[in-house]
């Protein structure tokens, strides 16, 4: 059974090694680099910073009381915006992902519409927002460093 609970200090190392093991898979399977993921995501800032935003509500993702990963939800309104979502890999392609969004939906039944962006290369992302959530690409982002991302939308109401 998955628990939802909120993050606190302690729990930020082992979400920090379980986001960056997430997105360095996410890397390895999408591209010729090792390692890569946005700023802060290997050393602990990034949960950090999206835990402590005031328009931001953050959860740690457990199974038999082990945490696999955690997600965090901006509100403006009636439009949400997923910041993040990760899952330890070796929980990845097991529905997990999909049983946390539909938790997610369940937390939020205000939302009229849900916003996500991943890096353009994620067909894996890809493939879940569109195919298992339902989300349809909105526009595709260039970034100063040359990256490319996909900003997802699912319009609820």
């Amino acid at each position: 059974m998955i628990v939802y609970d909120d993050v606190f200090e302690a729990d930020y190392s082992i979400l920090s090694r379980i986001m960056e093991d997430a997105f360095n898979d996410d890397t390895r399977i999408h591209t010729d680099l090792i390692e890569d993921g946005p700023c802060g995501y290997d050393d602990g800032t990034l949960i950090r910073k999206l835990n402590k935003m005031r328009d931001c509500v953050t959860q740690k993702i457990c199974v038999d009381s082990e945490i696999i990963g955690a997600y965090t939800i901006k509100s403006n309104l009636s439009e949400y915006t997923i910041e993040m979502l990760f899952l330890n890999p070796k929980n990845k392609s097991k529905g997990v992902g999909y049983e946390v969004w539909n938790h997610i939906q369940d937390t939020y039944p205000d939302a009229d519409k849900w916003f996500v962006e991943t890096p353009e290369y994620s067909s894996r992302n890809y493939h879940f927002y569109v195919n298992k959530c339902g989300f349809t690409v909105l526009k595709e982002n260039v970034h100063d460093d040359g990256g490319k991302s996909i900003v997802f939308v699912k319009v609820v109401k």
